[in-house]
């Protein structure tokens, strides 16, 4: 056989470098050379082709002569049963998928192959977008040409293959594509067993950016602008979902086309849809609600099974991963369809220690609402435990906060909010609970905090080390501003009265509008160094990190601020009172000026500002207070 390889050694150097010419001769001495196998892979002269995206004029020339020899490129497979076509997409050769779909539309529904068997489910799971997309569209375009049963093509819009093609566009990512097969194939996916029990669950789980709760948190203004973005008539999937989606996902709720409603359309049109952010607002909850529709449908499918046993099994690995990646909506969905779900375990551990450990806060936040009576046993002081060992929390989720002083922040959010869901579920046992038992749990919840604090204390010291050495810094900055406007007050523009000691120009607005903001910033900065200068000597214990040290660097920051924007602002005004009075038009560049500054340290500083806010009052891990 090896030697048989070695006779097409010249035809492979000759594709491989799309030497048309060598490759034409030894066509014409061996025509079975276009059809026979190259290689120890079984590869056709075409598959070898296909290999090389940059062989556009060599593909061309032997499809024509291959036509023109009659060659079927429909029978051409290499050993692992792979199509040309198939080739062409597993190596993403977009021409090559043209050129092949052109000459032979039949290859498009052509059986055999890896990913399903047709090229289109390839596509699907190996192929870029854009190829995908093509053979989606031709696949369509052609159907027709299936015109009778034959086990050598399949209709990939039909049984098996559509299901398949449903569950790989999930695992892909295409979810527009996923939500018309749902549309246009509603009845054929209902009435289809699925192929890979509980895979398609399984990839929706993986993919916690395709879900609201995954592109959290927007700004102020991002967050306004999606409230007020109103997807016209989608119908509610739940309850009566079969129904519905059968009759309304065909007439009323094609939501890939729906507009946004707002009180006026015209100017929406003209002006609000224009803006990018808005826009991409506007298709980011398109697909919120695509992926949504998709959820309940695969949910309210597999609920229907009457085997609990095969309910499980299909529910159980996309709800573990809904618990690690924090995916509300893929949790509520499947406890809501399969309640008994909640009591699933990994590893002897529940869902809600899987949370504690995976710092899932909004899964936790939902299964601590619904927290099964029966397992109120392992409630107890050993979840403190899940809090306290940082060894046990994934890198990655604490990397997601900013650094260290933040992240002790978060820890301590959690222990706090473990131990009250723990109080609250003693509280409710007490009368089970014998005083021997409570004397062990209070003893256990007292070592579970010298734990937490064992484990975290690398990660209090890199806080303190940061906090410090941030504090330090706008120490000095608030320093010399205090030195710059002390200094000014006493040495005002245009001097003081000989006989009474009174500044010249205290009667006009613009020595006012000076003396007013230099006594402001002098008063601002003065109190943000006494706060930067609180943090330089506090104790760092652990529990300063939860509110105590970022309010003081907050107010600090806040403080600073001002006291930057009023200084400059009396400096202009100086400038006005010493140069400006004849001259008002050098107000103007005078306040362009003064702006320069302070946007540069907003747009500086604005982020920590911003992170240390967020954390502190606005972001709240678990969802709404239990």
């Amino acid at each position: 056989m090896a030697i048989e390889f070695n006779k097409y050694k010249a035809l492979r150097t000759a594709i491989e470098f799309g030497d048309w010419e060598t490759a034409l001769g030894i066509f014409n001495e061996d025509e079975y050379a276009l059809i026979g196998r190259l290689d120890e892979n079984g590869s056709t002269v075409l598959h070898l082709t296909v290999r090389n995206l940059d062989n556009t004029t060599f593909l061309d020339k032997l499809l024509d002569h291959m036509k023109e020899k009659k060659m079927p490129l429909l029978e051409l497979f290499d050993d692992g049963n792979f199509t040309v076509l198939q080739e062409a997409v597993l190596f993403d050769n977009k021409y090559a998928v043209k050129k092949l779909v052109d000459k032979e539309k039949h290859l498009l529904f052509r059986l055999k192959g890896w990913g399903g068997d047709l090229p289109l489910l390839s596509a699907a799971i190996s192929g870029e977008r854009t190829t995908f997309e093509y053979l989606f569209e031709a696949c369509k375009q052609h159907i027709g040409l299936l015109t009778t049963p034959d086990d050598k093509y399949r209709n990939p819009f039909k049984g098996e293959a559509c299901f398949l093609l449903f569950n790989f566009t999930i695992m892909s990512g295409y979810f527009d594509v996923s939500y018309v097969l749902l549309k246009d194939h509603y009845d054929e996916l209902n009435n289809t067993d699925d192929p890979l029990p509980g895979d398609t669950l399984y990839y929706l789980a993986r993919k916690p950016n395709a879900f609201l709760s995954g592109k959290l948190p927007y700004n102020i203004w991002q967050s306004d602008s999606y409230s007020r973005r109103r997807l016209v008539s989608i119908p509610n999937y739940l309850g009566d979902f079969i129904k519905l989606v059968g009759m309304r996902i065909r007439k009323t709720s094609d939501i890939e086309n729906q507009e946004t409603k707002t009180t006026n359309p015209a100017a929406r049109k003209s002006y609000i849809e224009s803006v990018p952010y808005i826009k991409t607002l506007n298709e980011e909850k398109v697909q919120h609600n695509r992926v949504l529709t998709i959820l309940k449908f695969i949910c309210e499918k597999d609920g229907r099974l009457e085997n609990t046993v095969d309910k499980q099994q299909r529910f159980e690995r996309a709800l573990i991963l809904a618990v690690e990646n924090d995916i509300p909506e893929v949790i509520e969905t499947i406890t809501r369809e399969f309640p008994q779900s909640i009591k699933i375990l990994k590893d002897d551990k529940s869902l809600i220690e899987l949370s504690i450990i995976n710092r899932s806060g909004k899964a936790y936040h939902i299964l601590a609402q619904a927290y099964p009576r029966d397992m109120r046993n392992r409630v107890n002081y050993k979840l403190l435990d899940l809090v306290g060992n940082l060894n046990l929390t994934p890198q990655e989720k604490l990397n997601m906060v900013p650094g260290a002083a933040l992240q002790m922040q978060m820890e301590l959010k959690w222990f706090e909010e473990v131990r009250n869901f723990v109080d609250r579920h003693e509280l409710k046992n007490n009368l089970d609970i014998e005083k021997g038992t409570q004397y062990d749990q209070q003893r256990g919840k007292e070592i579970s905090r010298m734990v937490f604090k064992k484990e975290h204390e690398g990660l209090r010291q890199k806080g303190e080390e940061w906090m410090k050495k941030t504090a330090d810094s706008y120490t000095i900055t608030a320093a010399l501003i205090i030195t710059i406007v002390f200094a000014a007050a006493i040495t005002v523009p245009g001097g003081n009265n000989g006989e009474t000691g009174k500044a010249i120009y205290k009667t006009r607005a613009s020595f006012i509008v000076f003396i007013v903001s230099d006594a402001i910033s002098f008063f601002t900065s003065t109190t943000s160094l006494l706060l930067f200068l609180s943090i330089l000597t506090a104790r760092y214990e652990h529990e300063d990190f939860l509110y105590k040290l970022p309010k003081r660097l907050i107010l600090g920051l806040v403080m600073l601020f001002m006291s930057v924007t009023t200084m400059l602002i009396a400096f202009s005004a100086a400038l006005y009172i010493m140069s400006g009075q004849e001259n008002r038009w050098i107000l103007v560049p005078i306040t362009a000026i003064t702006c320069l500054p302070i946007v540069s340290f907003v747009t500086l500083q604005l982020p920590l500002l911003y992170d240390l806010i967020s954390s502190t009052y606005c972001n709240r891990i678990f969802g709404k207070r239990l």
